[in-house]
C-alpha cells in the first residue's frame, strides 16, 4: 500500500513538473505581419495583410518542437492598400465579414523536417468552413528585449491555400488565357514574433 501511495505521489509530482515547464507565448502585434499574395488576371500578384489578430503559442521545449498554436484573425481587417478593393473583399463576394467575422487557426501537430524548419499542421476555419492545412515554419531563435524586459521568439511561416476549398468562389469571368480574374491559390507569408508571458 505504501508503495502504491509513493508511486501515485511521484506521478503527481512529475505531472506537475511537466505542466510547470510549459510556457505560454502571445503574439507581438507590433512586430508580426500576416501577409498574403494572390494572382490578378494571371499576370501579376496583389499583396495584402490582416491588421487585427491575436493568438497564443504553448510550448514546453526550447526549440518549439512541441508547439501548439491558437490564432484568431479578424477578416474585416484585410488591407491591400486600395480601399474600394478592400471593401469588395469584405463583401459577400469574398469573405462576407458580416456573416463570418473570424478566421481561426488551431494547430494539431508540429514536426521537425530539418534543422530549425518544421511543418505545422492544423485546422483553419474561414468563411464558415474548416479544413486541415499544412504550413512551413522556420524558427529563427530567441532574444531578450532589455527595454521591455521580455523574452521573444521569431518565426517565418509560409503556405498555400485554395480559396475555393473555403467556399470563397472565384470572382469574375476567366481571362482569355483561362486564368481566373482573381487567383484561386493564396500564398501566405507570415512574419511572427511572440512574447513569453
Amino acid at each position: 500500500m505504501k508503495k502504491l501511495v509513493l508511486l501515485s505521489s511521484l506521478l503527481l509530482s512529475l505531472t506537475f513538473f511537466v505542466k510547470a515547464q510549459t510556457s505560454t507565448w502571445i503574439i507581438d502585434n507590433m512586430h508580426t505581419n500576416i501577409g498574403f499574395k494572390i494572382s490578378h488576371m494571371g499576370i501579376s500578384l496583389v499583396e495584402g495583410e490582416f491588421n487585427d489578430f491575436s493568438g497564443t503559442i504553448m510550448a514546453s521545449k526550447e526549440d518549439f518542437s512541441d508547439a501548439k498554436a491558437d490564432i484568431l484573425i479578424k477578416a474585416a481587417s484585410i488591407n491591400t492598400d486600395v480601399q474600394p478593393r478592400d471593401e469588395h473583399l469584405r463583401s459577400a463576394d469574398f469573405f462576407d465579414v458580416q456573416k463570418y467575422p473570424d478566421i481561426h487557426f488551431v494547430s494539431t501537430k508540429m514536426e521537425r523536417t530539418y534543422g530549425n524548419n518544421y511543418q505545422l499542421t492544423g485546422n483553419l476555419t474561414m468563411h464558415g468552413v474548416t479544413k486541415p492545412i499544412v504550413l512551413d515554419v522556420t524558427y529563427f531563435g530567441q532574444a531578450y528585449e532589455e527595454q521591455m524586459k521580455v523574452q521573444k521568439a521569431g518565426f517565418m511561416i509560409k503556405g498555400v491555400l485554395n480559396r475555393d476549398d473555403f467556399g470563397i468562389s472565384s470572382f469574375g469571368f476567366p481571362m482569355p488565357s483561362g486564368a481566373p480574374m482573381v487567383g484561386r491559390e493564396v500564398f501566405l507569408n507570415i512574419s511572427l514574433e511572440i512574447i513569453k508571458k
